[in-house]
């Protein structure tokens, strides 16, 4: 039996992380329009809290929705190569790209959703320069676009750009300059 435990322990978070592996590497790219502040959490370390703009995806007629259920969205990409929510779902589409969400609140026929992402950890030693950069550019009409990967459902937070250059390659041009 403790073989057995310890076996457990050792095997549920190396599945954790080749699911996430697997989505990285094999995954969907689609790009999400967001903002991204620089929160300092002294348990957490430095990270840019991230926070895609679509927060509401319109309802379809009939779906009864509560707080902090688990709900399914259908992500298209448009003509701007931007990808949003389009439909929704309370089971797992059968075809075409989808991505697991949580339901907040519903808000006059639109369902305002939690994205299953919301930071992105950085070097501490990048971090000033993190705050510095994105104070002076977030009101920038090019926008941060998050990166993200979907495979089955699952998404996870690849990279952020700005004006198509990665995020850590800008502050790491910036810190040597």
């Amino acid at each position: 039996i403790f073989g057995l435990t310890a076996l457990a322990q050792w095997l549920v978070p190396l599945a954790g992380i080749r699911q996430h592996e697997q989505t990285l590497a094999n995954g969907t790219l689609f790009k999400i329009k967001c903002s991204a502040s620089d929160p300092y959490d002294p348990l957490r370390g430095r990270y840019l809290a991230v926070r895609p703009e679509q927060r509401e995806v319109k309802m379809p007629a009939g779906m009864k929705l509560q707080h902090g259920m688990r709900i399914y969205g259908t992500l298209t990409t448009g003509p701007d190569g931007l990808a949003s929510v389009t439909d929704l779902s309370l089971d797992p589409p059968a075809g075409g790209d989808f991505i697991r969400l949580t339901s907040d609140y519903v808000n006059d026929g639109k369902a305002v959703i939690q994205w299953p992402f919301d930071r992105f950890y950085l070097n501490e030693k990048l971090a000033p320069e993190a705050d510095t950069w994105l104070a002076e550019n977030i009101r920038s009409t090019q926008g941060i676009l998050a990166e993200v990967r979907v495979l089955n459902g699952r998404a996870v937070l690849a990279d952020l750009t700005f004006d198509g250059k990665p995020f850590r390659e800008i502050l790491k041009k910036k810190k040597s300059d």
